[in-house]
């Protein structure tokens, strides 16, 4: 009787196959827990107050705000950021424009054109009132932030008092009737 045939056994793999397919299989897992994301505790965002203070945003004209110039430095915007924009500065009109910008350098203008609009999850607007915006960078990703708003012109003031006779005074009315009195 002759010696069994290798080639009629199941293959089995080579134990370097093995080790190979693990190496890859450890290499993706440890890419992927590297890599940011919106999962565990490594999108917490947080709460900023602008515009409160001196020096922070300005009147471009009387009706219009921004957080700072284009062609300056704009605001860090990391994930899950919410800004509150304190506008006293327009007088307790509510906006009827609001641009977010965003961008992913802190200065757009200087290292080439990359600002846009922001839109969708990475510039939410929401609680807009009377001197105030709020925005919202609902991703995981970090961004940069410029706001400008618009608020319709004040209306104009009412003219001031001349300090001439009292309202619902009238002199005639009254003369006629110390007449009727002295009538009688």
């Amino acid at each position: 009787m002759s010696a069994p045939d290798d080639r009629d056994a199941p293959a089995r793999p080579s134990l370097r196959r093995v080790l190979a397919l693990g190496a890859l299989w450890a290499a993706i897992s440890a890419a992927a827990l590297a890599a940011p994301g919106c999962y565990g505790r490594n999108c917490e965002g947080g709460l900023e107050v602008f515009g409160a203070n001196e020096g922070e945003g300005e009147m471009i004209d009387e009706d219009t705000w921004e957080s700072g110039p284009m062609n300056g430095t704009w605001l860090w915007f990391p994930r899950q950021r919410t800004y509150i924009f304190d506008l006293r500065v327009l007088g307790g009109r509510v906006p009827y424009n609001v641009y977010p910008y965003i961008s992913a350098s802190p200065d757009p203008m200087t290292v080439g054109p990359n600002g846009t609009i922001g839109s969708g999850n990475l510039a939410l607007l929401s609680s807009i009132g009377p001197n105030r915006v709020d925005v919202r960078n609902d991703s995981c990703s970090d961004y940069y932030l410029r706001l400008v708003v618009e608020a319709k012109p004040m209306p104009p003031a009412l003219p001031a008092d001349d300090g001439g006779a009292e309202a619902g005074t009238n002199d005639a009315g009254g003369d006629d009737a110390d007449a009727g009195d002295a009538g009688d």
